[in-house]
């Protein structure tokens, strides 16, 4: 993790004039992905601020800034971080589904409302992230096949859409069929996606490196400076 320190004087030079803070947060992400680096936190004034902050903090303007200090990270080593965390959850996550569609062929949905909530949400998090994977890394990381993780997305999308309702009209027998054939398939799916992804971005890392070159000064003004 690098952090990056600029003063309120420096920016307004930079800019020329009293700009809104959102306009300064655009430009130093957009300069970050020419090297794969992503802000993992804004610090203003010495204040650190949340993610969800970074809206409201977007309308202040340059003449209340006295610094801007932002921590970066390697976007390719956070996207490895979240793919290992995956490959490894999803077989637990598909032995669950198995287990829950079984239950509640037995039981119907007395006791499981709970354990199916959670694992539809489980699914809803997984297209978010594989969407968010995409994005960040681009189609060229998605193997040889591209076309099958967009019919991918899209089938996990359909089938949430069936478990949640089915949940809704309490047809355990819809829903334990979902589950079973479905939403297990779907997640065996993302596994194997995932995985391909996974060799493909360590195929990237082999023999490159990628350090940083924004030692010293930026043109905005902004200097490393030591955690």
């Amino acid at each position: 993790m690098e952090r990056f320190k600029v003063s309120g004087q420096e920016l307004r030079n930079f800019y020329n004039g009293n700009i809104a803070l959102g306009r300064v947060f655009s430009d130093i992400e957009q300069d970050l992905r020419s090297t794969n680096q992503v802000v993992c936190r804004y610090i203003i004034n010495g204040l650190e601020i949340a993610e969800e902050d970074e809206a409201r903090f977007s309308t202040v303007t340059l003449e209340e800034i006295e610094t801007l200090e932002y921590l970066t990270e390697n976007s390719r080593d956070l996207t490895g971080i979240v793919l290992r965390g995956w490959i490894e959850a999803l077989p637990e996550l598909i032995q669950k589904t198995e287990n829950l569609a079984q239950r509640m062929r037995a039981q119907g949905l007395s006791g499981l409302l709970k354990p199916i909530h959670d694992l539809v949400q489980n699914c809803e998090v997984l297209i978010d992230s594989t969407l968010t994977i995409k994005t960040t890394m681009g189609d060229q990381f998605l193997g040889s096949s591209p076309g099958d993780w967009y019919k991918t997305e899209e089938f996990s999308k359909k089938t949430v859409l069936e478990a949640l309702r089915a949940l809704e009209n309490k047809d355990f027998v819809l829903l334990a069929d979902v589950l079973e054939y479905d939403l297990n398939n779907m997640l065996q799916m993302w596994l194997d996606h995932l995985r391909v992804l996974e060799k493909s971005l360590n195929g990237e890392y082999a023999g490159s490196h990628f350090h940083s070159e924004q030692a010293g000064s930026h043109s905005m003004g902004r200097k490393r400076i030591a955690n």
